[in-house]
């Protein structure tokens, strides 16, 4: 996982001086005009500050492994924003109505000095604008990629609505169906900047990391746009504690993880949620974290069609193994550490949900290739507090990861009891690495 933050200077320093110029000469013209027109509200609004309103932005990336990525990826695309002043106050104004910000580049390839940067003044009717300090707070909701018109995407400064189809993936030796791209179709961001100047990220996950600006970084002239994703990843690993199985390769052959919950859903038809709350601690904005009910869009969160919903046991996960397969040798699996991820390490997408029922049916070979033992229908359950758990809840932004732990408390040398270990981690996240115990 690598994320990382991207500067937008061009807009603050190439148009300061013209903007100036350009304020002095249109307050004139205000006279004769009518004020609530777009265009001369916004040059009313340069009196105050001669500071451009920018934008910087990064995108969350996939956690892989425990390392973090080398190469940085970053949001290759536009995005649609609104930006309200004076926000949850009686004069709060809508300063940008779904602009466009356009994704460009600047440099060049041999040299190696090509930088991406964002931009929302080549659109026309759409005018540069500049930090009001005399109208804190500000509020930025941003949805990637950019969708034109209000069929697909709609929001203002209480709901969001993405009306585009959403669905879960399954994994079969690592090929992931459906496509990512029809899996994750958008990105959303919520940041409000409080009357400290300072930047909050509002859909931040682990909330002591949501204060976005830090001791060696001041933006005075741009917004951090992190995007989240909407919907959650899992993953599955296996590794052994017996202590004869150091000694003796056991591998892995048929594999297969399914849902047994008849309300599953695997696709759905949109994602709705509120914007409200004032981004303060006492009144944050939390909509995309809140697990509700869902089907029939009574709350916040996946719309999921009716008929879209399974009552049989659809197929997660299939991994046909062998010894063959590198990596798969309970010997060399003796912590979760080192637990052999059964391929599709980087998750496969599933639409968040609760009360989700699996199971793992597979077989455990020894070298010579003769059956060590089999496991039929097993239920994927966590232990808390002595009490084992069937049902998991999947929210967005979270990658699940499941430990199939063989060679427990029970165990003989004849026979491999089987436990399980639950874990997530944000799929994104703001700073550090931060590693939560499903248990806790």
């Amino acid at each position: 996982m690598y994320r990382r933050t991207l500067y937008n200077t061009l807009n603050a320093q190439v148009r300061a001086g013209a903007h100036k110029a350009l304020a002095a000469l249109c307050v004139l013209f205000i006279f004769f005009s009518c004020s609530g027109d777009s265009v001369l509200s916004d040059i009313d609004e340069s009196t105050d500050s001669t500071d451009p309103l920018a934008f910087t932005c990064e995108e969350t990336q996939d956690v892989m492994t425990a390392k973090r990525a080398t190469t940085p990826v970053y949001l290759q695309s536009d995005f649609k924003v609104n930006t309200y002043k004076a926000y949850a106050t009686p004069s709060q104004f809508t300063v940008m109505d779904g602009y466009l910000v356009e994704y460009k580049t600047t440099g060049t390839a041999w040299d190696g000095t090509i930088r991406p940067y964002w931009d929302y003044t080549g659109v026309p009717g759409q005018y540069v604008k500049y930090w009001d300090y005399s109208n804190f707070p500000y509020r930025f909701h941003a949805v990637a990629p950019y969708t034109a018109g209000t069929t697909l995407v709609a929001f203002d400064d209480k709901n969001l609505r993405i009306s585009a189809p959403y669905s879960y993936q399954t994994c079969h030796n690592g090929t992931v169906s459906p496509e990512a791209a029809t899996a994750e179709p958008y990105l959303v961001a919520q940041l409000h900047r409080n009357t400290d100047g300072k930047d909050y990220d509002l859909l931040a996950i682990n909330e002591d990391n949501s204060h976005l600006n830090n001791g060696s970084t001041v933006r005075h002239r741009q917004v951090w746009m992190p995007f989240h994703h909407l919907n959650a990843k899992i993953r599955f690993a296996v590794y052994s504690l017996a202590p004869w199985a150091s000694a003796n390769m056991l591998y892995i052959k048929d594999l297969t993880i399914n849902v047994v919950s008849d309300n599953f859903s695997t696709s759905a038809e949109g994602y709705q949620a509120s914007c409200s709350g004032t981004g303060t601690v006492a009144d944050p904005y939390t909509g995309w974290r809140i697990d509700p009910p869902y089907a029939g869009g009574s709350a916040p969160g996946f719309i999921v069609n009716d008929g879209n919903k399974v009552s049989s046991h659809p197929r997660l996960f299939r991994f046909d193994g062998g010894k063959e397969v590198a990596g798969n040798d309970l010997s060399l699996c003796q912590t979760q550490k080192t637990a052999f991820f059964l391929q599709c390490s980087g998750g496969i997408m599933q639409i968040p949900q609760t009360d989700v029922r699996m199971t793992v049916s597979f077989k455990v070979y020894k070298e010579d290739g003769t059956l060590y033992q089999t496991f039929t229908d097993v239920p994927i359950e966590y232990e808390l507090d002595g009490t084992y758990h069937p049902l998991h809840t999947w929210r967005s932004g979270f990658i699940y990861t499941y430990y199939l732990v063989l060679g427990t408390e029970g165990s003989t040398p004849d026979k491999l009891a089987l436990t399980f270990t639950a874990s997530l981690v944000p799929w994104e996240e703001i700073s550090g690495s931060l590693s939560t115990d499903l248990e806790q």
